[in-house]
């Protein structure tokens, strides 16, 4: 019984002794000092106020688009027969090329017919326009040689009296006449010549094929003249002018054109919320085709007295800090333009200290230094 009260009191004693003595080297170690410069005055970058002159380029990107495209159609119904230009998508073609023509035979005869019967109607009038009209005759028989079936009709001699007219009005010559004069020009549509030099951009049909009244043949595309239209946002539109010089640039950004603004639309796409304008190419280094993409730079506009700072140093869209006494002042500035990475504005006093770098958790009248 003493030899484990021995024990306990030993191991108890020997507790105590280590729990004094760590205490005793815990005394002895110094205690760390505060830090002092924990709270350091933070630093600023700025740049003094100074307005001038600073010009507004605006850089999108666009695609290149014919400034004349048309859907090939056809005026009268029938059968496609016969095709010069191939029916093919890409194919060119120059200005008044034979493009197609549809079975026009029926239409022919037809037109024929209605000469034959004009021709056998004046062939009665002549001998009363001898008699009646002598000074007449010889011109109105000219008209009557100069006829021929599978040529146009040539022009009705000039009427010099009001009778005339009226005689010939109660045979209706006149009629028949510019009966025939719709029929030729019905009979010129059964063969479709290109409008204008360029290309097939697509194609809806083929030789054999029959062609509906007023059904799309193809589309064509005038491929020498080509625009170049641009998306550019609603508040920038105000910055370009018609006339403005254009540089075009490739993805490398080495400019490929030159051109200027031919026009802006009057409306805003509903999905970009911007509004598009053309610009017309005026010398180009290499060849260029539609639905390529290329970057205009428009030159925009000058602004007199006003400063071009990082979007970055404004906060809640127009306001910056300014440096005071070493203090921090909030003010409000007038914001002119935004640019992708940069704004230009005024509205501050010229030499104030603007804050460029603002540091974090910046306040009112928290105290900063100005980074030399």
């Amino acid at each position: 019984m003493n030899r484990k009260v021995v024990i306990v009191a030993s191991v108890v004693l020997i507790l105590v002794l280590g729990f004094a003595g760590m205490m005793g080297l815990k005394s002895l170690k110094k205690q760390p000092q505060k830090d002092l410069n924990r709270k350091k005055v933070p630093f600023v970058k700025v740049e003094q106020v100074n307005y001038q002159a600073i010009a507004t380029p605006i850089v999108e990107k666009g695609r290149l688009v014919s400034n004349l495209e048309v859907n090939l159609s056809s005026e009268v119904p029938g059968r496609i027969v016969e095709v010069g230009v191939p029916l093919k998508v890409g194919q060119r073609f120059k200005k008044g090329d034979f493009l197609l023509q549809i079975y026009n035979e029926d239409a022919r005869m037809d037109l024929q017919a209605q000469k034959s019967k004009f021709l056998n109607k004046l062939a009665q009038s002549l001998p009363d326009i001898k008699i009646d009209y002598k000074d007449r005759f010889d011109s109105w028989m000219n008209f009557f040689n100069a006829i021929k079936l599978d040529e146009n009709i040539p022009a009705l001699p000039e009427m010099k009296t009001g009778k005339e007219k009226v005689f010939l009005a109660s045979r209706n010559i006149l009629g028949d006449y510019y009966a025939i004069k719709s029929s030729e020009v019905k009979l010129s549509k059964y063969r479709i010549y290109a409008p204008f030099s360029g290309s097939y951009v697509q194609v809806n049909t083929q030789i054999g094929a029959v062609a509906g009244m007023g059904s799309k043949l193809a589309s064509l595309i005038e491929s020498r003249k080509l625009e170049l239209q641009v998306p550019i946002e609603s508040e920038d539109i105000k910055w370009l002018r018609i006339g403005d010089q254009v540089d075009v640039l490739n993805s490398s950004g080495v400019k490929v054109a030159s051109g200027k603004l031919l026009r802006k639309s009057e409306f805003v796409d509903e999905g970009t919320q911007s509004i598009a304008v053309y610009v017309g190419l005026n010398k180009t280094t290499s060849e260029l085709y539609q639905g390529q993409y290329f970057t205009a730079k428009f030159h925009g506009k000058l602004i007199d007295q006003v400063m071009e700072i990082p979007r970055n140093a404004v906060f809640r869209s127009n306001r910056v800090f300014v440096v005071e006494k070493n203090m921090l002042k909030e003010k409000q500035i007038n914001v002119i333009k935004r640019n992708e990475n940069t704004l230009i504005f005024n509205g501050l006093s010229e030499g104030e200290l603007l804050v460029i770098s603002v540091p974090v958790k910046a306040a009112e009248n928290m105290k900063v230094q100005i980074m030399k």
